[in-house]
Parts: C-alpha cells; sequence; structure tokens
C-alpha cells in the first residue's frame, strides 16, 4: 500500500499537495484553489487531505448538476428541477438530488474548515480578554 502524504497529521501545509490521482480535472481545480485558500488562513493540515479531496469532488458534482439543470431549463423551465416517468408519475430530477447532496457534503466541509462563521468561531475557540480567564479567577480567589 503506497502512502500519499508523508508527515505529522497535525502539520500545517505550506504548500499545496499534489491531488489524487483519481480527482477528475474539475474536481483537481478545485482541490488546488481552496488548499491555496486554507493555506493562506494556516487551516490546512494533512490530516485534513481526505475532507479537501471530499470537498473538491463535491464542487465537481455540483457545478455538473447546475450545469445540467440549466441546460434542461431552457428547453423547458422546470424540467432541470422534476422528472416526468412514462407512468406519469414525478419526482425531483437526478441533477437536482446530485446538486442537494453535493451542497450538503461541502457544507460538512465548511464546518471541518472553520469556513462558515459559527464554525470559524468554535475552530478558534478564543477567549476574550474582557472576560478573563475563569479557571485564574478560582485560583486568586481568597479562601474564607
Amino acid at each position: 500500500m503506497e502512502i500519499a502524504h508523508k508527515g505529522n497529521g497535525t502539520d500545517l501545509i505550506k504548500e499545496i499537495p499534489k491531488p489524487g490521482t483519481y480527482l477528475d480535472s474539475k474536481a483537481k481545480s478545485h482541490y488546488k484553489r481552496i488548499a491555496k485558500i486554507l493555506i493562506a488562513a494556516n487551516s490546512l493540515k494533512r490530516v485534513h487531505i481526505p475532507a479537501l479531496e471530499v470537498m473538491a469532488e463535491n464542487f465537481s458534482q455540483w457545478e455538473w448538476a447546475l450545469r445540467e439543470i440549466k441546460k434542461k431549463n431552457k428547453i423547458k423551465m422546470g424540467t432541470g428541477y422534476r422528472q416526468k416517468y412514462e407512468s406519469g408519475a414525478e419526482n425531483i430530477s437526478v441533477e437536482l438530488t446530485i446538486k442537494r447532496d453535493a451542497e450538503k457534503a461541502i457544507m460538512q466541509c465548511f464546518k471541518q474548515f472553520g469556513l462558515d462563521p459559527r464554525s470559524e468561531k468554535e475552530l478558534k475557540q478564543e477567549v476574550d480578554p474582557g472576560q478573563g480567564d475563569l479557571f485564574e479567577g478560582f485560583k486568586n480567589r481568597k479562601q474564607s
């Protein structure tokens, strides 16, 4: 078995690692773009590589689904969102399902990397200097 990435999992990455050969060209492009953003923010660690790959692949799928929906809607509005079976039954389109699933995966990756406001705050876990340190308060408290 070949190890794709060497080094300690918690090491910050300073250069864009080579994307997996199993990613298509669109996913590789997203991989490099997102890696560059995370490296600039000092947020990309070796342990994050699989999540970066998942995020890049899902961006690729999301783009494909959007293009297909747009293409179908150009022919007849709404056909990109629903499919009609020979029986007359209707359901949401495969493209809409792919788009929705990719968006969920992308948002999960955003949370892992702290790329949404809530998770960014949670990952930083900064202590407001005005609040003080609760432990220090107890330690310095006079005992009666």
